[in-house]
């Protein structure tokens, strides 16, 4: 098969994959009435009180992460697909053929992971990952409970039109605060979701190039505080004052190290990054 047409079929086969992504995403967080405003220009309407406008917008932002951290999952998860159609198809040979069909496997586990919806499947791969059943019972239930405290938080604040609490519209940072990191670890890789900022591309002149990032490492931890996600990894660095020198820690081909970088965003991306294979 010519080359170049193959190219061309996997780049249409990504732009596809990746516009349905956009729209399964956005379908789902429009299924649930309770989150979503059913005017999106209220967040920016002039006319209404400021606590109106302060309040839309927080829920504006807690609706946006989650959302984004699921089309970051599905993301990289598309790239090791692609990484197998490359590799399948004659574009790449030896090592990186290899990490395709390394990248496919990962690809398949995820979807496994992500196609189980019952609470028996769920509690079975908690337990798989370390949980005692009851311990993996409650997590369930405490994530049920958040998520229906996040629905009534907004629905209060709209019908009382007070300021709900920032901590009831993140029900998944909530769970991190009760179960503690090593158990949040430990949930997340059950859940088929990353534990790392993983690192697809670095920036030319970023301050994370200057203090020798390089892509395929993972970040663990900014500050001494431990990053799950680029969600995770965002909030961390914008808690930073300009001007600072701050550790990273950072585990690069199974090694775990640590680097210097200045305060701000460190410019890097998950582009071209697959479920942690390493180009």
């Amino acid at each position: 098969m010519n080359k170049t047409a193959l190219t061309m079929g996997i780049s249409l086969l990504a732009g596809f994959a990746a516009a349905a992504i956009v729209f399964n995403a956005t379908r789902n967080v429009a299924e649930q009435p309770a989150l979503m405003s059913t005017d999106p220009g209220i967040y920016f309407d002039q006319s209404a009180a400021t606590e109106d406008r302060i309040r839309a917008l927080e829920e504006a932002v807690a609706q946006e992460r989650n959302a984004r951290m699921l089309l970051e999952e599905e993301l990289q998860a598309l790239y090791a697909e692609i990484e197998e159609l490359a590799g399948g198809g004659g574009l790449v040979a030896g090592p990186q053929a290899i990490e395709g069909r390394v990248a496919s496997e990962q690809f398949q586990e995820f979807r496994r992971r992500r196609s189980a919806a019952t609470g028996e499947d769920r509690a079975e791969r908690l337990v798989e990952a370390g949980f005692t059943p009851d311990r993996a019972e409650w997590i369930l239930t405490r994530e049920s409970e958040l998520q229906m405290e996040q629905m009534q938080a907004v629905f209060e604040a709209r019908q009382t039109g007070e300021r709900p609490d920032p901590s009831a519209l993140d029900p998944d940072r909530s769970l991190r605060q009760e179960i503690g990191d090593v158990e949040y670890e430990q949930y997340l890789e059950a859940s088929g979701r990353p534990t790392s900022v993983a690192v697809g591309a670095v920036l030319e002149s970023s301050p994370g190039q200057r203090a020798g990032l390089e892509p395929g490492d993972e970040i663990v931890a900014y500050g001494g505080e431990r990053v799950f996600s680029y969600s995770d990894l965002a909030e961390a660095t914008m808690g930073r004052e300009s001007g600072q020198s701050v550790v990273v820690d950072i585990v690069r081909d199974g090694v775990p190290m640590q680097i210097v970088v200045d305060s701000g965003p460190i410019g890097i991306s998950n582009r071209g990054f697959a479920l942690g294979v390493r180009r």
